[in-house]
């Protein structure tokens, strides 16, 4: 018997490429899919869009109000499968993705999440990084909360966005809500009380794609992404009692990272990479 995953995505004025997302789902070679997307009151034409969309599977929620955090919450609390994945409105799955990452969980039943890489691409769509991410992890099974220390130490989410994700439903419900106090690591926040409870899967191949936008980089969100994710490591600090040396390399990881990212961002902005040709 096929089993039933849940796709959900929080939608936000998405368009215009939450087209190319739906078609990324609605083309999964496993079709056995209940697919949700929680509309937050957009104004852009993302409505109008979802209800042209006649596949059965799909259904579309309404939550306006609820802020992005709220709408991760109920577009999760809606999915009826005993397997979630959630992907953000302007990103891509690869066909197989899906059946890929089922196969990773089935293959190992005491794990909470199955992740893998992902390709970075640009506002056209074009690939900038192929298979980016799961940096210091290998390939196969791995303790969860080993991964999350990991991210701790790097400065960086190195389990990728949501797309790079799919999570067994129970240890996701019962980890919920979705908490935005700190927006920028929404998801690692998430990802670090979900794996408390088990093991994750870690495959070195790109399931999807991420895509960058000047609201997803940019030097000012660099500064940003550096005390959000300072404050989510204070945390993993107080929690876990990381040693001195853990501490330094935690820190001199975080500010590698922004190094990175401004350079990355200058270079994008240079090609161009952020103008849509949509």
């Amino acid at each position: 018997m096929s089993t039933l995953v849940s796709v959900v995505v929080p939608v936000f004025n998405g368009m215009p490429h939450l087209k190319d997302l739906t078609e990324s789902i609605l083309g999964q070679t496993h079709k056995d899919l209940d697919i949700v997307f929680s509309e937050g009151g957009s104004t852009d034409g993302s409505p109008e869009f979802l209800a042209s969309i006649t596949d059965p599977r799909v259904r579309v929620i309404r939550q306006e109000g609820t802020g992005a955090a709220g709408n991760w919450t109920q577009a999760t609390e809606a999915a009826r499968a005993d397997v979630i994945k959630l992907v953000c409105q302007d990103d891509l799955l690869k066909p197989d993705a899906i059946a890929m990452q089922l196969t990773d969980l089935a293959s190992n039943p005491h794990a909470v999440m199955a992740i893998a890489q992902r390709d970075i691409i640009d506002a056209k769509g074009d690939v900038l990084y192929p298979s980016r991410g799961c940096a210091g992890l290998k390939a196969g099974i791995a303790s969860g909360p080993e991964v999350i220390k990991t991210s701790y130490l790097q400065g960086t989410n190195v389990l990728g966005e949501p797309v790079s994700v799919l999570f067994r439903a129970e240890p996701l419900k019962a980890s919920m809500p979705w908490v935005d106090s700190n927006p920028l690591v929404l998801d690692l926040d998430m990802y670090a009380k979900v794996a408390k409870s088990g093991d994750i899967v870690v495959r070195k191949e790109s399931v999807g794609a991420f895509r960058v936008s000047t609201s997803s980089w940019s030097t000012r969100l660099v500064k940003q992404q550096v005390e959000q994710f300072r404050r989510w490591q204070h945390e993993y600090a107080s929690q876990n009692h990381p040693t001195k040396a853990e501490q330094r390399r935690a820190t001199l990881g975080l500010h590698a990272q922004a190094t990175l990212r401004r350079a990355a961002y200058r270079w994008l902005s240079l090609k161009g990479s952020f103008s849509s040709s949509v």
